[in-house]
Order: C-alpha cells, then sequence, then structure tokens
C-alpha cells in the first residue's frame, strides 16, 4: 500500500471516480498513455513495473521524430485500474479535467527494468495502438527548488522512428483507443486547452468526395480527375504508388486484386471489426496500427459504437468491396479481423490456434502441428479449417454457432494448447517469450479474446513479396506448400486451377462449443 500512499493522499474518492485501486504482486507489462486536459493539456506516460504504474508527466507529449528529447516528470504511481480509467476529474481535485486514454499496450525493457529505473535510463520496446518500437527514459539532474525529478522520453532510431517531416502522432491520431472519443466527447461543454507548441503537420489534400455504394463493382479501374483512378467506384488518389517494391505491385493494382476476389474475400470479411496495418508509404516504409476512425476517412468504411463493459468504444467495419478499395486507398495493406461479428460481439463464431514456428523449427513440423490439433479437435466432433498466413505460420479455425461467451471460447483453446504443450514439451509452447520458443511452435491461443483479431483471409501481407493470406485444403498441405508463397501475383491462378473453395463448407458447419471438463493432467512446464 505505501507505493500509492502519495497517489492516495491526493485524492477524495468520494468527489472523483478516479480508481482508488490496490498494489499487486502480479508481473505484468503493461503501459498505457493518456491524454489529460487538467490545468494545462498534457500527456501521461505510465509503466506498468511491481503492481503498479509508474508515471511520467510529458508536457508536449510523446514524439516518433527520431532522437527528439521530450520533458517528462516523474510523478507519483498510479494503480493499475487506472490504466483503464478515462472521464472527468471533477474542478477543485487534484488534476482536475479530462482524461482520454489515448494508448495502451504491452512494455518489454532492454535489460534489467528495476536496474534502469533506478540507475535512471530505461530502454523499452513498446507494442501499442499508436506508439511502437524502442524507446529510452532518461533521468536529469534536479535543478534547484524542483520538487519532481526532470526525465527525458526519447524515441530510439528504429524502423518505426519517424523524421521531421512526418505527420505528428499527435494530430494524426487524436482519439481515444478506448471510446474513439475525443476530450470533448468525453467531457461535454468541456472546451480543450491549449497544449504546447508543436511543428503543424503537413497539410493535406481534401478527402475525394465518393458516390453511394453500388450493389456490384466492376474490378476495371477507370480514369476521372487528373492523377487519379477509379476503382469499383472509389476514387484512388496516386494509383501508380508502389506498395511492394520488390514486386513492384502499385495501388490500383491492390484494389483491382481485391476487387477481382470479393466472392471469395468478403465472407470472410464483412461486419466483422478490423484491426488495419496502415503503411501509406507501402511495405518497406513506416507502417502503423489503425483500429479506429481518422481524419478524412471514407463514408464506405463504416464506424459503430460497440459496447465495452459500462461504456462504449468504436469499432471499424466494410459491408462490400467498396469499402475494401477505400482501405486501400487509405494505405492499409493488412486487414485482420475479430472472431465475432457485430450481430454478436460477446459471443465468437470462429475460434484461432494460431502455430508460429520458433527459430530453427522446420516448415514440416508446423503441418504436423496443424494436423495434430485438427485431430483433437475431431475427437471433441470438431471440425476445423486452416490457412496460410502470409508469414511462417498456419492458422487453424474452428467456425462454431455463436453461443459460447469469450471467456469459455478463450478456456477452451487454452486447454486444447496446453495439453500439446504437457504432451510434447520439446515441440510445443504456450509461452511467447521469444528466448523459450527457439526450436519450439508457439500455440497462440490468446486470439481468442473478444478484441484480438487474426490476419483475414485473403488479406495481404506488408511483408516482401506481397504475400497473401491464403485458405487451403487440409490435403494441400505438403513440404512443397509454402507459407508465404500465395501472393497478389500469383493468386490468380490457383483460384482458375481451383475446382472448389477449399473453405466452402465452413458455413454449413453445424456445431457448437464443448462442455468443459475438469482436467486431470496435472500442471507441467510448458
Amino acid at each position: 500500500m505505501a507505493k500509492l500512499a502519495a497517489y492516495r493522499a491526493k485524492r477524495d474518492f468520494t468527489k472523483t471516480s478516479e480508481p482508488a485501486g490496490k498494489t499487486t504482486r502480479r508481473r505484468g507489462a503493461s503501459f498505457v498513455v493518456q491524454k489529460h486536459d487538467a490545468s494545462r493539456l498534457h500527456y501521461d506516460f505510465r509503466l506498468e513495473l511491481d503492481g503498479v504504474l509508474k508515471s511520467w508527466a510529458v508536457a508536449k507529449g510523446p514524439s516518433l521524430v527520431k532522437g527528439e528529447k521530450r520533458l517528462a516528470v516523474h510523478v507519483e504511481d498510479h494503480p493499475l485500474d487506472y490504466g483503464d480509467f478515462e472521464g472527468t476529474i471533477p474542478d477543485g481535485q487534484y488534476g482536475g479535467g479530462t482524461v482520454m486514454l489515448w494508448d495502451r499496450g504491452t512494455w518489454e525493457s532492454q535489460g534489467d527494468p528495476h536496474e534502469g529505473y533506478e540507475k535512471g535510463r530505461l530502454t523499452f520496446r513498446l507494442e501499442g495502438e499508436k506508439l511502437n518500437g524502442t524507446w529510452h527514459l532518461v533521468r536529469m539532474a534536479k535543478r534547484p527548488r524542483e520538487r519532481q525529478e526532470p526525465w527525458l522520453l526519447i524515441k530510439a532510431d528504429d524502423a518505426d522512428a519517424r523524421s521531421e517531416d512526418d505527420p505528428d502522432i499527435l494530430d494524426e491520431a487524436p482519439l481515444s483507443v478506448k471510446t474513439g472519443r475525443s476530450l470533448e466527447e468525453i467531457a461535454p461543454g468541456h472546451t480543450a486547452k491549449s497544449p504546447a507548441k508543436r511543428k503543424a503537420p503537413p497539410k493535406k489534400a481534401a478527402p475525394a468526395k465518393t458516390e453511394k455504394p453500388a450493389k456490384r463493382a466492376s474490378s476495371t479501374g477507370k480514369s476521372t480527375k487528373a492523377g487519379e483512378t477509379e476503382v469499383a467506384g472509389v476514387p484512388l488518389t496516386h494509383p501508380d504508388r508502389v506498395l511492394w517494391e520488390d514486386q513492384g505491385v502499385t495501388k490500383q493494382e491492390l484494389a483491382e486484386f481485391y476487387s477481382g476476389i470479393a466472392d471469395w474475400l468478403l465472407p470472410h470479411l464483412v461486419n466483422r471489426p478490423l484491426t488495419l496495418i496502415r503503411c501509406p508509404g507501402g511495405a518497406e516504409k513506416k507502417c502503423f496500427v489503425q483500429r479506429h476512425s481518422w481524419a478524412g476517412m471514407s463514408s464506405f468504411i463504416h464506424a459503430d459504437m460497440v459496447s465495452d463493459g459500462p461504456g462504449k468504444h468504436e469499432v471499424l467495419t466494410v459491408t462490400d468491396i467498396q469499402g475494401v478499395v477505400a482501405l486501400v486507398q487509405s494505405g492499409v495493406l493488412e486487414m485482420h479481423v475479430w472472431g465475432a461479428t457485430l450481430a454478436d460481439l460477446e459471443r465468437p463464431d470462429r475460434l484461432i490456434f494460431d502455430f508460429d514456428p520458433g527459430e530453427g523449427v522446420e516448415w514440416p513440423r508446423v503441418i504436423e502441428g496443424a494436423v495434430a490439433v485438427r485431430e483433437r479437435l475431431k475427437g471433441l466432433g470438431l471440425e476445423s479449417f486452416v490457412k496460410t498466413t502470409g508469414g511462417k505460420g498456419l492458422h487453424v479455425v474452428v467456425p462454431i454457432k455463436p453461443k459460447a461467451l469469450w471467456k469459455d471460447a478463450l478456456a477452451f483453446t487454452r486447454e486444447i494448447a496446453e495439453a500439446m504443450a504437457a504432451d510434447e514439451p520439446d515441440r510445443y509452447t504456450t509461452t511467447s517469450v521469444k528466448q523459450e520458443r527457439e526450436g519450439r511452435i508457439f500455440i497462440d491461443y490468446l486470439r481468442n479474446n473478444r478484441e484480438a483479431s487474426a490476419v483475414a483471409p485473403y488479406s495481404t501481407r506488408s511483408r516482401p513479396g506481397a504475400p497473401v493470406a491464403t485458405p487451403v485444403a487440409w490435403e494441400e498441405l505438403s513440404p512443397t506448400l509454402k507459407p508465404n508463397g500465395f501472393t497478389v501475383e500469383n493468386l490468380g491462378k490457383r483460384f482458375a486451377s481451383l475446382k472448389r473453395d477449399p473453405w466452402a463448407e465452413m458455413t454449413k458447419v453445424d456445431q457448437v462449443l464443448p462442455k468443459r471438463q475438469t482436467s486431470k493432467r496435472s500442471s507441467r512446464k510448458k
């Protein structure tokens, strides 16, 4: 409790809705950034360590520009519950104003985090919805009369860093990752205060106006204004922009690729919440994750507010091929989908087992793993389907009627994965720690959570070669079938040679999640 003494002493919990919280013994690695419109607009940067959130107030907010130093004033530890807080602190209370959950994710220290924290130099990697890559937090010497420690938050020079000419992430992605709201929407009638001055982002062209979606799209590109092309009724600017330099695939070619396979793609994509990978400059340039609406977003891409416990948050969906082409126009190279549809987000209709090989694992062993889980599922009366991911692994997909809740789906898939890891610990693991995965296959069952996602069937990947995640028949799995062998350029030949859709029977499968049985298996190290 002593760690939170300063936090609690400053607050009257009969007046503020902030969580009183408590320290825990759990070992987590979450991070959050909260946009805080208090006496002055700033960003609170928080890293989970030893059961609390170590916290810094960053006046100008984090910057993705490599080497740019942002003053980060060390403040009191906050409870872990604060990481989900979004709302308004009453005037007159400590920190009175509006709080937005601007970013969240996980962090991984490079070296011992306790030692780094004590010495005043933390180097770590972020995996967030907006912030990614390697960062430094460096403590400076206190000046006379300074009550709190001044630190510097600095973006390292890596693939996630930006230059000074790139858009400012604070302007580019200003909304809440929890609810998709602005500060004004979180606190109606409350006027946001001006933040410290930043460089203005480059001016962007006004979004092109679009027609009402047609019922069926043509895949033929059609010239419109100078420098534009129309595909499926959606204008494309810069249609000749190369998205995969090694293959020479352009924006127009990607749009026409999707339009040409609409009948195969849309059944797995429509009305499912999306997690998008946007790479406006192409696969070899900077990419970022997008889950919520953005300025100038096409009307063919739909934003819906859905329940999230006591509150609501925004999800993005598409309903037709125009929406997919609109995603291409916005630089989307990967489309990941939830395992549930808008019709019932609380009950999944698809389960995923992701077989992700560690270093030294040969492709035939990945196939053996997918076949092994198929046999286990058959023993429980469940049919399953398989797809390549466009990466190194395979996804085994189990269609079910949306009757079981997410917690039950997660428990079921965890039990299957842990049983495989316990039976053959030299082959499989259920831990994501990189060092423990060498020579083994990580069976990722954590995709079976409400807001988790997996790459959509027939989505491209932002990787060399323009690979496509592709459904295959079980009998097609062989050492000669490459996990990233299907691409934008050759998938058409595959469709021409197929006699039927490998996943044609998926919609006809009538099965539900089996009732759980208490496992008699003793606990073993995975």
